[in-house]
């Protein structure tokens, strides 16, 4: 038997796919994966994968997954451009539901469940749709050898415990404030841990680009970390992914829409306010003068999050 995922993006939502990945690799299923080129390397050393189809197009990309031959394709993105690809395709076809309309009151008028949720349990229930069990199953990716060998040339010098912080995010007003992640990294010094920082800013010493490392290098060095700290971003799922300690943090966004990180050792931390969410994935502005979600999460109180975390390693 032969299943195709559909997920194109994003990086943290590719990640989390992979706990169906796992799911139908379990159960005897060939799995390909169809994704955007720029996240293929989640799945270069992939045992799990069959097949790798980055999308280049709808005529292309239809007829490699044709030639595959798949008897089942999981759509978890289900938009129009999965809806379309996957109709081209001669197979049985299962959709995620993506909560649309429920995450989007809640933006938009604060109705419904605050709880925290993730979007890898909705896409579980969709494997279940075809009498599997899918219960229990977490996010996990796979390191290449260039990715570890890498890292491991760039942290050579570093004592453990390893502490990363990722002051990024592809939406600035996610971003809990680089002043902040200062204070956090000098306080987990003060505990004893080397510090990296995964950074767009020049403001940290000692940091990576995260936007001039490839997929595999990003990877490579996240798996080197004893401890994560992040943003609502991308980078926290693959630490979570690869079993490091991780912990994000929540501000306009918020755990009620479905984007907790998973893993056997992951946490967030969130001020929950009336007024958060106010954003789905962080595009727009804060309607006040300042973002008082960031500013009732301080250092202090990330900190202990961070230690309590790696107690329960």
């Amino acid at each position: 038997m032969k299943a195709i995922v559909i997920r194109f993006s994003s990086l943290g939502d590719v990640v989390l796919s992979t706990a169906v990945v796992e799911s139908l690799s379990d159960a005897g299923w060939e799995v390909g994966f169809v994704t955007l080129p720029k996240y293929c390397d989640i799945f270069k050393n992939d045992p799990r994968i069959s097949k790798i189809f980055p999308f280049d197009g709808f005529r292309s990309t239809a007829q490699d997954i044709k030639d595959f031959s798949p008897d089942l394709i999981v759509d978890l993105h289900k938009n129009q451009r999965s809806i379309l690809l996957s109709a081209m395709i001669d197979a049985k076809k299962i959709r995620a539901d993506k909560r649309n309309i429920e995450r989007r009151l809640l933006v938009a008028l604060k109705i419904g469940d605050r709880s925290p949720k993730s979007i890898v349990d909705v896409q579980l229930k969709t494997i279940e749709k075809m009498g599997m069990s899918a219960e229990g199953y977490l996010p996990k990716i796979f390191p290449t050898r260039y990715g570890i060998k890498f890292a491991a040339e760039k942290l050579k010098n570093l004592k453990k415990p390893i502490a990363m912080l990722h002051s990024g995010a592809r939406h600035s007003l996610k971003n809990w404030g680089d002043e902040r992640f200062k204070r956090l990294a000098e306080l987990l010094e003060d505990k004893g841990f080397s510090i990296v920082f995964l950074s767009q800013s020049d403001v940290f010493d000692g940091f990576f680009q995260s936007g001039e490392l490839s997929l595999e290098e990003l990877i490579g060095v996240i798996q080197q970390a004893d401890c994560f700290v992040g943003n609502d971003s991308g980078p926290v799922h693959i630490a979570a992914a690869l079993g490091v300690p991780s912990l994000s943090i929540f501000g306009p966004t918020h755990p009620a829409l479905g984007f907790i990180p998973r893993g056997k050792n992951a946490d967030y931390i969130t001020a929950d306010l009336k007024c958060s969410p106010c954003t789905l994935h962080g595009e727009g502005k804060c309607k006040f003068d300042r973002q008082l979600c960031f500013e009732k999460i301080t250092p202090e109180m990330v900190l202990h999050k961070v230690i309590e975390l790696m107690k329960n390693r």
